[in-house]
């Protein structure tokens, strides 16, 4: 059993990424789409409280762009990454908080990932019934994280679904 934290919504959340788009934007010389998403991003979810980062930029940009936000003190992950999306991980200073977590999904427009969590995200803002059932799961699990990764799977892949049936 792996223990997991599920904390209530916080309305800090918006204006924890709102403050980092910014930081994170600067150093790109080129076009990016930078999105809130995951738990944080669903207004009355709530979650683990990580700040989830999306962003897309062309594909040929990826490295160039992994490179610039480990100088920013995102660690990079490969073994939480993919060939169509980077994973990374910073600890930041929070009002709340000593530090929350941020991670940063890298990827491009026109990748299955992108769609995915830009997708997940609008889904749980649009129908709040997926976003009760989502809670439920967290309320049923007990901070148990092996449950709720489990009990959520399904939710999960009903949204999956609706989202490829919609953007392909």
């Amino acid at each position: 059993m792996s223990k997991y934290a599920f904390k209530p919504y916080s309305p800090f959340f918006p204006g924890l990424f709102a403050k980092e788009k910014p930081r994170i934007a600067q150093h790109f010389l080129f076009p990016a789409s930078i999105e809130h998403v995951g738990s944080t991003a669903v207004p009355g979810l709530g979650g683990k409280g990580i700040i989830d980062i999306a962003i897309a930029v062309e594909k040929d940009c990826m490295e160039e762009t992994k490179n610039k936000l480990q100088e920013l003190n995102y660690e990079f992950r490969p073994s939480f990454s993919t060939p169509d999306r980077f994973y990374f991980i910073a600890y930041l200073p929070d009002p709340e908080e000593n530090s929350r977590r941020y991670h940063i999904h890298l990827t491009y427009p026109e990748s299955k990932e992108w769609k995915e969590l830009i997708g997940f995200r609008d889904y749980l803002k649009t129908h709040p019934e997926a976003m009760e059932d989502k809670k439920q799961a967290a309320e049923i699990a007990n901070q148990d994280g092996d449950q709720y990764r489990k009990l959520k799977e399904p939710i999960i892949q009903k949204i999956n679904a609706f989202i490829q049936d919609t953007y392909d």
